[in-house]
C-alpha cells in the first residue's frame, strides 16, 4: 500500500470539504458550512496560513482518497519561529488502524520542514487514549501543565497583506 499527501487542486475541493464533513459529524462538532468554506479558500490561496492534504492511498492498483490533514501556521518565540499546529487529521473509518498514520507523520513533518516550520502541536481528546497513545509514540509530548482554551471572537475584516 503506497500512501501519498497529496495538495487538493482546484477540481478536489469539494472531495476535500465533504471529507471535512465527515469529520465534523464524526466529532460532533458544531459546523457552519459558509465559515468552513471561506476559511478553506483562505488556506488554499494563502500558503503562508498553512498546508491541505488530501491523504491518497494506492490500494490493488486503485489510487483511493481516505482522509485529509490541515495543519495551519503560526509563531512563537518559544521555539523561535513558525510553528504548525495539526487542526485536522481524518481518515475514513475504512483506512483506521492500517498503519497509515504511522506512514503519514514523517511525510507532514518532511513537508512542513522543508516551510521553515519548527514544532508541530496538535491537539487530541482528552478521552481519546488510543489517539493520545499514538502520538506519543511518535514523539509528541504532553504538555500537561497547559490546557488549551478558546474564545470565539468576530474579526473585523482586514486583508491578510496588512502589516502593522
Amino acid at each position: 500500500m503506497n500512501i501519498s499527501l497529496v495538495a487538493p487542486s482546484s477540481s478536489s475541493v469539494d472531495v476535500l470539504m465533504k471529507l471535512i464533513e465527515e469529520l465534523f459529524a464524526y466529532e460532533a462538532l458544531p459546523q457552519k458550512i459558509e465559515q468552513t468554506n471561506h476559511a478553506v479558500n483562505q488556506l488554499l490561496s494563502n500558503p503562508e496560513l498553512g498546508q491541505a492534504w488530501l491523504i491518497e492511498v494506492e490500494h490493488e492498483g486503485e489510487k483511493i482518497i481516505a482522509g485529509h490533514i490541515i495543519v495551519s501556521y503560526s509563531f512563537s518565540l518559544e521555539h523561535g519561529g513558525r510553528v504548525g499546529l495539526i487542526d485536522q487529521f481524518y481518515l475514513k473509518s475504512d483506512w483506521r488502524q492500517q498503519g497509515i498514520g504511522t506512514e503519514l507523520i514523517p511525510q507532514i513533518e518532511h513537508q512542513i520542514a522543508q516551510s521553515g516550520i519548527h514544532a508541530l502541536s496538535l491537539e487530541v481528546n482528552i478521552g481519546n487514549a488510543g489517539a493520545r497513545s499514538f502520538y506519543e509514540r511518535h514523539d509528541f509530548v504532553p504538555r500537561r501543565q497547559f490546557c488549551m482554551m478558546t474564545k470565539v471572537i468576530t474579526p473585523s475584516e482586514v486583508p491578510l497583506n496588512i502589516a502593522s
